[in-house]
C-alpha cells in the first residue's frame, strides 16, 4: 500500500507543462548519426563495452530523445547520475538496463525503482542495512557497488569496499551486477593519480575474485578514460561527453560535435553613430549600423561571460555579438541582405555547418563547454536528425 500511494505521489508531482515545439523559437538539431560515430569509436577505443552516460537530460541534449536513439542503435545499457532520471527513462517506455547511482535512501524514488527494474549503485556503506530492509519481499535487485578509488566524492570508501561487498553479497534479495568508480584527471595521459587509481581497481576486484565474487560489469573509464587508457580488462566504459564529441583534454578528430544552435532574426534597425546598445551601453556605435535582434540569450544556451567577445553566423558570414548578453536576446551586425524571419543563423555548429563549435563559445565565455550545454533552456526545441 505504501508504494502504491508514493507512485501516485510521484505521479502527480511529475507532470509537467512545456512550452509546445512549434512555439519555441530557437532549434537545436541533434545529429544521431554523429552520436554514432562517437558510441562505435569510444567502443572500439576502449576495447570494452560502452554505457552511454545520459545524466543533466543527456547533458541537454535531451533524455528521452537520445536515449531512444541509443536504443535503436542497439546500445544494451544507459546510466544516468539521479533515480528520479532512471524513472523517467521508465516512464518514457524504456525497458533496457539502466544504471542509476545518486537517491535519497529516505526518499520515495528508491521503493518506486526497486519496482521498476532499474540497476541501483550503493555509494555509501551506511546505508547498506536501510537499502536491503526496503526490498520488496520476492524482489531481486540489481546492485552495483560505487567504490571511491581517490575522487573523493560519493562513493564507498576503498578502505571499507571489501567488506561491503562481503556484506551486500549475504543478502539473498540483492544481485551484485556491477562494479564501478570514477576517475580523477583522465584527460591527463599516464597520470599518476589515475595510475593508481587503476591499480586499487584491479587489486580489489582480484581480492574479490578470491572469495568468488565476481561482477559481470567492471567499470571505471569515462570518456578521457577510455581514449588516453588501457582498460581492456573490464568489461564496461561508462562514456558521458564523448557520445556528443565532448573531451576534457585535446580535441579528438575522431569525435564527432552533434549539436548546432540556430535562431532567427526577429528584428531590423538602424542605429546612429555613437548611440549605446544593451544594458549599461557596453558597446557604442562607431557609425550608423544596422543590427539584428535574435530570440536567444543566457536563459537558453549563451553564456553572459562572452559578452564582447562571441560572434554568431548569419547566412555563412560572422557577425560580431554587439553589448552585453541579455536573458532572452542578443544584437548582432545585420547586413542590408538580412531579411526579418531569416532562420540561417547558426550560434555554434559541428565545424562543418558553421566554423564556430561549442568549444569556440566555452573558450569566449571561460566556461566548460559540458557546462554550456547542460543548461540548454527548456525554450529550445530539440529536432533529431539521421541523415
Amino acid at each position: 500500500m505504501k508504494t502504491r500511494k508514493n507512485k501516485k505521489i510521484r505521479n502527480k508531482t511529475a507532470k509537467i507543462y512545456a512550452i509546445p515545439s512549434v512555439d519555441k523559437d530557437i532549434k537545436a538539431i541533434i545529429d544521431i548519426n554523429a552520436i554514432k560515430n562517437n558510441f562505435n569509436y569510444l567502443k572500439k577505443k576502449a576495447k570494452t563495452d560502452v554505457m552511454p552516460v545520459l545524466k543533466a537530460d543527456e547533458y541537454g541534449h535531451g533524455l528521452v530523445g537520445v536515449s531512444q536513439a541509443l536504443r535503436k542503435m542497439g546500445v544494451k545499457y544507459l546510466g544516468v547520475a539521479t533515480l528520479g532520471e532512471a524513472i523517467l527513462l521508465r516512464e518514457s517506455g524504456d525497458k533496457g538496463r539502466i544504471l542509476a547511482w545518486l537517491y535519497d535512501v529516505d526518499g520515495h524514488e528508491l521503493p518506486a525503482a526497486f519496482h521498476m527494474d532499474i540497476d541501483i549503485a550503493i555509494f555509501d556503506e551506511k546505508i547498506i542495512p536501510k537499502f536491503i530492509s526496503l526490498i520488496p519481499k520476492n524482489k531481486k535487485i540489481k546492485v552495483t557497488m560505487f567504490v571511491d578509488t581517490g575522487i573523493n566524492r560519493a562513493g564507498i570508501p576503498y578502505d571499507k569496499s571489501f567488506d561491503a561487498f562481503i556484506e551486500v553479497s549475504k543478502c539473498d534479495k540483492i544481485i551484485i551486477e556491477g562494479m564501478m568508480s570514477h576517475l580523477v584527471c583522465s584527460e591527463i595521459k599516464n597520470s599518476p593519480i589515475v595510475n593508481e587509481q587503476l591499480r586499487k581497481f584491479r587489486d580489489l576486484r582480484k581480492r574479490l575474485a578470491d572469495i568468488n565474487i565476481v561482477p559481470p560489469l567492471v567499470h571505471i573509464a569515462n570518456t578521457n578514460g577510455c581514449l588516453n587508457y588501457d582498460v581492456s580488462d573490464f568489461t564496461l566504459s561508462r562514456a558521458g561527453g564523448g557520445i556528443y564529441g565532448l573531451s576534457d583534454g585535446e580535441i579528438d578528430k575522431h569525435l564527432k560535435l552533434v549539436m548546432t544552435v540556430k535562431t532567427y532574426i526577429i528584428q531590423l534597425k538602424d542605429v546612429n553613430k555613437g548611440e549605446g546598445i544593451g544594458y549599461n551601453w557596453k558597446y557604442i556605435t562607431p557609425k550608423k549600423m544596422r543590427v539584428a535582434v535574435l530570440p536567444i540569450g543566457y536563459a537558453d544556451i549563451i553564456p553572459r561571460s562572452a559578452s564582447g567577445k562571441l560572434y554568431v553566423y548569419i547566412n555563412g558570414t560572422k557577425r560580431k555579438v554587439l553589448g552585453l548578453i541579455s536573458m532572452d536576446q542578443i544584437i548582432v551586425e545585420a547586413k542590408k541582405t538580412d531579411k526579418i524571419n531569416d532562420n540561417n543563423v547558426i550560434i555554434f555548429g559541428n565545424g562543418n555547418n558553421c566554423p564556430q563549435t561549442i568549444f569556440d563559445v566555452a573558450k569566449k565565455g571561460d566556461a566548460f563547454p559540458i557546462e554550456i550545454l547542460c543548461h540548454t533552456g527548456y525554450r529550445i526545441n530539440r529536432n533529431y536528425i539521421n541523415k
